[in-house]
């Protein structure tokens, strides 16, 4: 089972995907959804999102990593991160 949504077509498109669901055996549940799996595979993951989910990857690395807390403590502790 999956979410049940409603969502309007152009009375042409409606035809045409009725017609492609009988031909292809499948309902219109299951043509509606490979269509629009096939279509998010088409354009591919959004290059900003991606890149801000790799920043935020190696940001929580970074911060993740004991070296880098142990030097920012030191850091604070000598007072070097004062102006």
């Amino acid at each position: 089972m999956g979410v049940k949504t409603a969502v309007s077509l152009p009375d042409d498109l409606y035809r045409r995907a009725e017609q492609a669901a009988r031909q292809l055996g499948v309902n219109r549940s299951q043509l509606y959804a490979r269509a629009l799996t096939k279509y998010l595979q088409d354009i591919g993951p959004d290059p900003v999102t991606e890149r801000l989910n790799e920043l935020a990857g190696e940001h929580a690395k970074e911060r993740a990593a004991p070296e880098a807390s142990g030097a920012a403590r030191s850091m604070i502790d000598s007072g070097g991160w004062e102006w």
